[in-house]
């Protein structure tokens, strides 16, 4: 390929955990076989302490901006959340340099003129506004007797052309990422026919509830729907992978496979547990189980293959990228990135990754931070189903030694340094900065954080 820019394929997962994949220690226990995956995590960087934000809104804003959500208000999974004009995608930076940028499945990043993909760097679109939740409206009775819209796919062309292709339901989720397949194929041959590079967008609708795997994955597995699931992850991946190589683009092209949250262990249980592997809980929680996922990057021959367990997190692929593509000066300055450049991190130029810590939140409430190999909590919540508890005293945890979190304290040495030395210092100075950079839950479109600190 004569471009001299990488082209891009990120291919998200919805509420996956470490335990869902062979290369990480699970899938095999929950019956099922992920041998895909394991053969590219044999040729890419594998983290084994890969970061997310604590719901999917927060995390895919924080990918598309490498802001954390409560910097743009996208701060829920609720009503509401939506990225305002003002903040700068990563899309939006790689359309300036020439790539065709095509997003399928679920955005989660607005659901309004001027909030839509195609309104922030993006090409082309097909998929949904928001959680697959909605694919289950159309056989409920009681919605049935509601005068309100249904939901529908979606497709879009550009600001302002935007179409409803057809009700979004329960079969219309379970065929939804062959028709991404088959288009983000077609993306990739265009592409490749002129030329131009290309950042596909692939958000694969697995394993949100309702686990609805297609006809030629169910009863694949032994694991049931959840297990039929992880292998028709695994099968699509490889799809296009396999077109990747069949382009002859494999040297050319970076992918990452990357989770956006934990699994969900609380709306569809006992299902859905014992997916996190070695860590506790589920999504929606303060818990391992949610907020480390599923990362793992290849661009052969730039990205040295192995394993780590240094901390990367969502909001810096941002900067990252960025570095990979060779434009780090598109790079947003006039803004608080919260992303950190980790391009000598994963090509393997250093060892060390360039973060050692990262706050936590759970919808606006900042309820801790990840600190090396230690956690501070503030607040604790348990499942999507239960209250935010607010601690009586700051809980840590040592996940060297206490990977389920049970145990705040309970050694021979409490820690409590952290509590006094490392945690409010750095609360305080995210305190500050959010004061000077942060868009509110449900502003306006036309908010801007820097215009109203002047007219304040």
């Amino acid at each position: 390929m004569a471009t001299e820019k990488p082209n891009i394929l990120f291919f998200h997962l919805d509420n996956v955990s470490l335990g869902d994949f062979g290369c990480y220690g699970g899938a095999y226990p929950l019956g099922a076989k992920t041998p895909n995956v394991d053969r590219f995590a044999d040729e890419s960087l594998m983290m084994t302490n890969y970061n997310v934000e604590a719901q999917c809104v927060p995390t895919r804003s924080a990918l598309m901006t490498g802001r954390h959500s409560v910097r743009t208000g996208c701060t829920t999974v609720l009503p509401g959340a939506g990225l305002v004009a003002w903040e700068e995608t990563i899309a939006d930076k790689l359309k300036e340099l020439g790539y065709n940028n095509a997003i399928y499945g679920k955005w989660h990043c607005g659901e309004s003129e001027g909030r839509y993909p195609t309104d922030n760097g993006f090409d082309y679109w097909y998929g949904i506004n928001g959680t697959w939740d909605y694919c289950m409206w159309a056989e409920d009775k009681w919605f049935a007797d509601e005068d309100i819209e249904p939901e529908y796919v979606m497709e879009s062309t550009g600001p302002g052309k935007l179409e409803k292709v057809k009700l979004l339901d329960r079969e219309a989720k379970r065929i939804s990422d062959q028709e991404y397949l088959e288009k983000a194929e077609r993306w990739m041959e265009d592409s490749v026919s002129r030329d131009e590079p290309f950042f596909i967008y692939f958000n694969h609708s697995l394993i949100h509830f309702p686990t609805s795997p297609r006809e030629e994955y169910q009863r694949s597995s032994a694991g049931g729907e959840v297990g039929d699931c992880i292998q028709q992850i695994d099968g699509d991946f490889q799809t296009l992978l396999n077109k990747i190589d069949d382009l002859g683009i494999k040297d050319d092209t970076i992918v990452v496979f990357a989770g956006d949250n934990g699994r969900d262990t609380t709306f569809h249980a006992p299902d859905n547990q014992s997916a996190a592997g070695n860590w506790g809980g589920g999504y929606f929680s303060t818990y391992e189980g949610n907020n480390r996922t599923a990362g793992i990057v290849r661009w052969p021959g730039k990205i040295k293959a192995g394993s780590s367990d240094e901390i990367l997190h969502v909001v810096d692929w941002f900067p990252t990228l960025m570095h990979l593509v060779g434009h780090p000066e598109l790079i947003p300055t006039d803004r608080v990135l919260d992303g950190v450049d980790q391009s000598s991190f994963v090509t393997g130029e250093q060892d060390k990754s360039n973060r050692d810590y990262f706050h936590m939140f759970f919808d606006q409430q900042h309820v801790g931070m990840k600190y090396k190999n230690f956690k501070i909590l503030t607040h604790k919540i348990d499942n999507g189903a239960a209250p935010i508890q607010k601690l009586a005293t700051p809980h840590v945890y040592n996940l060297s030694v206490d990977p389920e979190e049970s145990m705040p304290y309970n050694y021979t040495e409490p820690h409590s340094w952290l509590l006094f030395r490392v945690f409010p210092q750095k609360a305080a100075e995210l305190r500050a900065s959010l004061a000077k950079d942060s868009v509110p839950f449900m502003a306006p479109l036309d908010y801007n954080p820097y215009d109203q600190e002047k007219s304040g």
